[in-house]
Order: C-alpha cells, then sequence, then structure tokens
C-alpha cells in the first residue's frame, strides 16, 4: 500500500530548501548593492556559494530518494493538470540544479580570480578559467533561470494553494509533516 504523504525526509528537504533560496534571494540582493564597499560584500558572496552549492546537492539527494522512495496515493486529477504538475515540477528541478552550476561557472570564468570557500573550510575548484564571453553568458542565464524558478514556484504554490483552500482535497498534507491519515 502506498503512502498518503512524501516520506519524511523528503518533506523536510522539501522546505529546507525553500528556506535556502528565500535566504538566496536576500542573500543576492544585499550582495549586490553597490552603495556597500566590496569588502563588506565579500561574506556575502561567499555564503551565497556555499548554500547554492548546498541547495544542489539537496537537490540531488531529493531524486535519488524520489527514485528510492514510494511516491504517496495520487489524487484524481484531470491529465492536462496532472501534466501540467509534472512539467512544473520538472522545471523546478532543473532550475535548482542548473542555478548552481551557472554559479560555479560565472565565479570560475570572472576576469578577478576569487576562491570559492564552502563555508570558509574549503576550497572548491573552479572548472574553468577566466573568460569574459562565457562570465557575461553566465550571468545573464543565471539571472534568467533565477526568474523562470520564481515564476515556476509561484504557479508551484498557487496550485497548492488552489487545492488547499478552493478544491480542499488535501494535497497539501502530502509535503506537510503529520501523520498518514487518509486524504478526503
Amino acid at each position: 500500500m502506498r503512502p498518503r504523504r512524501w516520506h519524511p525526509l523528503i518533506i523536510a528537504l522539501h522546505w529546507l530548501t525553500l528556506g535556502l533560496i528565500v535566504v538566496q534571494f536576500g542573500l543576492a540582493r544585499v550582495m549586490r548593492d553597490e552603495t556597500r564597499d566590496v569588502i563588506s560584500r565579500f561574506p556575502l558572496y561567499q555564503w551565497h556559494k556555499s548554500i547554492g552549492l548546498t541547495v544542489a546537492a539537496l537537490v540531488f539527494l531529493r531524486l535519488l530518494l524520489r527514485l528510492a522512495l514510494p511516491e504517496p496515493q495520487s489524487l484524481a486529477l484531470p491529465a492536462w493538470q496532472a501534466l501540467a504538475a509534472a512539467s512544473v515540477r520538472a522545471g523546478l528541478y532543473l532550475c535548482l540544479l542548473a542555478l548552481p552550476l551557472t554559479g560555479l561557472l560565472i565565479v570560475s570564468a570572472a576576469p578577478i580570480q576569487i576562491p570559492t570557500l564552502f563555508y570558509g573550510w574549503i576550497a572548491v575548484p573552479h572548472p574553468i578559467g577566466p573568460d569574459k564571453a562565457i562570465y557575461e553568458a553566465m550571468l545573464r542565464l543565471h539571472e534568467a533561470l533565477f526568474t523562470a524558478l520564481a515564476t515556476l514556484a509561484a504557479i508551484h504554490a498557487g496550485a497548492a494553494l488552489f487545492h488547499q483552500f478552493v478544491l480542499k482535497d488535501g494535497l497539501m498534507r502530502r509535503i506537510w509533516f503529520g501523520r498518514d491519515q487518509p486524504l478526503p
């Protein structure tokens, strides 16, 4: 028999990833504030890079767990809704993996080479050297991916809220902590 909720570890990874993305957005806004001096922004860049790599690892772990653990019972959804939900989820996973990759390529190709220190402890090797064209392309792609992520996340959250408050079908219970109770 399939569970009614996602495994607690998948649930925890879902909400932890969301929290880290919110922190990333805040860090990005502050670290790009050019009214602040570069020295005071340096630690923010290091935190942003470390959290980005952490998000990639958590998303990769979550994908592995989704393959290993049983998926919860499905709600009866029209085919178009099931396809839309799967497409949005796939887009979210793609953005969550591509954002850290483009971020790493940005710092690797940057004209000024600044080491990436994972939480201040571990030096992360840069896979390429300085390259202005790659640097500029990755900056644009990184921003486009964030816009796509924010858009897909808004669609995802909006659909979840629609299910919760309009359809009242218990969909959100599948990704929240608690006992495995029957869905309505």
